[in-house]
């Protein structure tokens, strides 16, 4: 094809992928890998590391903290 142009089929131009709330990451699995909480994409690393937290255990105040990310944006 003389004068066209064609991108490379690693362009990924176009491509939107889904950014935890919570951690900023982008899970592997894209869309798959996590859930949407009031219009915002929550991973499963997250989801579950919020499921197991305790009100006792040390990391319960910053997780809790990280879940107010969802109502705040």
């Amino acid at each position: 094809m003389v004068g066209s142009r064609r991108r490379p089929a690693t362009d990924k131009k176009g491509i939107l992928l889904p950014v935890c709330v919570v951690c900023d990451q982008t899970p592997p699995l894209g869309i798959a890998g996590g859930i949407l909480v009031s219009g915002h994409f929550l991973c499963t690393r997250c989801e579950e590391e919020i499921v197991r937290a305790r009100v006792g255990d040390s990391g319960y105040c910053q997780i809790k903290e990280k879940i107010k990310k969802i109502w705040r944006c």
